[in-house]
């Protein structure tokens, strides 16, 4: 009994001894970490599995919420933007009540209170912005049966930064055929009378073509008070390089009746030149100043085609150029005469003395005279050359005093 006693307890310290050193392996050697895995799954299918504690929920459900808070649709969806109150009211639409698609759209409504268009973003002056496409259409009285010699289309617009008249020469249109092809070489010159500036201004020639551009910009520096009491002229030439450059017609623009405080564009009809183109004749002579002399000289050249005064159909021509100031005639000195002449040269200078500051009063009288021994000599035809004439006097007068100290020669036709 004693022997059996000693080996049960025997038996028991071994049990125990083996039980303890198993357990603490089982937590501590990792070679025996998948027999332990192996006992957690076999006690769970075993329906003794782990309850889930707190901290384990609360974690799901935050990374649940997570992954739908951030969540982007691939389709666009519409958002309905915060609505608001206006003080006034949308049109109703045709059915009698507003459509969806009104409603989803956001829009600034307006209200126009005497021509003053209001809404949340201010007030809108429409009468503060210049109308661009306003066009000034000259009218001229018709007297008669008038040729039609085109039309001229030019702006106007007064710097008032710069005080300069700012002209701008766009194009012509329809002018008449003045070459024997068919066609002309037209240009413009532009002069502001009366004008203290003596700069010649001129386009450029266009070639062949009866309606030319030229979108050509002009400065004329003056003041805007002075500015009512001058004209501007717009002179259309026809370019000859073997005679004299023909006249096309021309636009007169009184300023004062036209308010150029801000761009104004201005198509007008070209109208025939104030001199009368009669058949008597054309006469050749140039003009040249020399201020430091205060000397006017006139060179008289030559005459042609000029009209038979005589019985034999011949005449007995001279030149004689009258010095005018302000109308009144001052000075005159002629030429010799040409016996039995129509197409007479001269080439004799006659010299005028004249102060710079008075020249702007100035004026010329050229007259071709039919000398006759017997009688009282008869006057073919006569030009006047000065800033405030028209046609080719104005413009010989301007080349004078653009280029002074130099000769200008032009042709003028003789009238009555």
């Amino acid at each position: 009994m004693v022997v059996l006693f000693v080996v049960i307890a025997a038996a028991c310290v071994c049990i125990i001894v083996i039980g303890t050193a198993f357990g603490f392996r089982k937590k501590s050697d990792p070679g025996i970490l998948p027999l332990y895995q192996d006992w957690s799954s076999c006690c769970s299918s075993s329906c003794c599995c782990r309850e889930t504690t707190e901290t384990d929920k609360q974690n799901n459900l935050l990374v649940t919420q997570s992954s739908q808070e951030f969540f982007i649709p691939k389709e666009k969806v519409k958002v309905q933007p915060p609505s608001r109150t206006h003080s006034s009211t949308c049109p109703p639409s045709p059915t009698g009540s507003n459509s969806g698609s009104d409603s989803e759209q956001g829009s600034i409504s307006s209200e126009s209170t005497n021509g003053l268009f209001e809404s949340e973003i201010g007030a809108v002056k429409p009468d503060l912005y210049a109308k661009s496409n306003d066009t000034l259409v000259l009218q001229h009285e018709k007297q008669g049966k008038v040729k039609k010699l085109g039309k001229l289309h030019f702006k106007l617009k007064f710097d008032f930064d710069k005080s300069d008249l700012n002209v701008n020469v766009i194009q012509a249109d329809s002018l008449p055929k003045m070459d024997f092809g068919g066609s002309s070489d037209p240009y413009v010159k532009v002069f502001l009378i009366p004008d203290e500036d003596r700069k010649l201004r001129q386009t450029s020639v266009q070639r062949r073509t009866l309606n030319p551009t030229f979108n050509e910009m002009f400065k004329f520096p003056t003041t805007y008070d002075e500015l009512q009491n001058k004209t501007l002229f717009f002179t259309v030439y026809d370019f000859d390089k073997f005679s004299r450059h023909d006249v096309i017609g021309e636009v007169k623009v009184v300023l004062r009746e036209i308010d150029v405080s801000r761009e104004v564009d201005v198509w007008s009809d070209l109208q025939p030149c104030t001199v009368k183109q009669a058949e008597l004749g054309d006469l050749l002579f140039s003009l040249s100043y020399l201020p430091t002399a205060e000397r006017l000289t006139v060179v008289v050249m030559k005459a042609r085609n000029l009209k038979a005064m005589d019985i034999n159909g011949s005449s007995d021509p001279y030149v004689k150029v009258s010095l005018l100031q302000n109308g009144k005639r001052l000075k005159k000195k002629k030429t010799a005469v040409r016996k039995n002449n129509r197409n007479p040269v001269w080439n004799e200078a006659l010299v005028f003395n004249i102060p710079t500051e008075s020249l702007k009063h100035m004026s010329l009288e050229v007259t071709v005279v039919d000398y006759d021994l017997l009688g009282h000599s008869e006057i073919i035809g006569k030009c006047d050359i000065g800033p405030l004439c028209d046609g080719t006097g104005r413009e010989h007068w301007h080349d004078m005093l653009h280029a002074q100290r130099k000769p200008t020669a032009m042709w003028h036709t003789l009238h009555d």
